[in-house]
């Protein structure tokens, strides 16, 4: 038999385990039931109460800011129109993505997926690039400073999902994405081509960004490639602590 006294701390403890067992899922993140009438809007309010800890980062889940974010090196792949010898950038400093606008979303926890919209207004890139590559007739080499804008970027979204079991708890895991972006509009400025000389650094610009196509055709597996992984990386890392029941507790 407890006596009093025993009983008291007994529960005491009792209370400071129950209460850390009912903590795990932080402040931040919002819970959503699992109804079809209500899982849509809840999710997307749950990633815009999100956005100021996405925009500084959560080191507590190793999540990095999102804006600005850093591409360490990018070579991306070219198009029919471009013959390369070498197209590389580095150290890239992208500004922006915090002031996404969540266009829309549907979760069907029964096929286990999310399709989502998202639409960046304007996404700013400074970085180094060292290149050597004939585009059409020009021949575009030189190294230097990368300044652009990219204009209206839409992000379409498939994300897929599946439960995995850890100590007898199951929790959701994203396991794949298949993104398709699609940019209104780009400014570029590659600073420093042809050994500093200005004529025809102005009119390589000038031809770069009145062939806005035959780039954005270019560069857009590449991007996709890479908005999927940061989306996957920050998404798992937000979940994959917390028990699928709690994240979304039945309805």
């Amino acid at each position: 038999m407890l006596t009093s006294n025993r009983f008291s701390v007994f529960l005491f403890l009792f209370c400071i385990v129950c209460d850390q067992c009912y903590s795990i899922i932080p402040d931040y993140i919002q819970v959503c039931k699992r109804d079809p009438e209500t899982i849509n809007e809840c999710v997307r309010d749950s990633i815009e109460q999100l956005r100021s800890k996405l925009v500084k980062g959560i080191p507590e889940l190793n999540v990095p800011s999102l804006d600005p974010f850093y591409i360490s090196e990018i070579s991306p792949p070219l198009g029919k129109n471009m013959r390369a010898l070498q197209a590389v950038g580095k150290d890239i400093k992208v500004s922006g993505a915090g002031n996404f606008t969540i266009k829309s979303i549907f979760v069907d926890l029964e096929k286990m997926t999310v399709r989502a919209r998202v639409r960046f207004p304007r996404l700013h890139f400074e970085g180094k690039y060292k290149v050597d590559i004939q585009f059409l007739v020009l021949p575009i080499r030189g190294e230097g400073t990368l300044v652009a804008d990219a204009i209206k970027c839409n992000v379409d979204a498939l994300l897929r999902i599946k439960t995995v079991e850890k100590e007898g708890v199951e929790y959701i895991e994203f396991t794949d994405i298949d993104t398709d972006i699609t940019i209104k509009d780009y400014r570029i400025k590659l600073q420093g081509l042809f050994n500093g000389d200005k004529t025809l650094e102005e009119a390589t610009n000038l031809a770069l960004n009145e062939n806005k196509a035959e780039l954005m055709k270019a560069a857009k597996p590449f991007a996709e490639k890479g908005v999927a992984s940061i989306i996957l990386d920050a998404a798992n890392k937000i979940t994959n602590m917390i028990p699928y029941d709690e994240l979304f507790p039945k309805a």
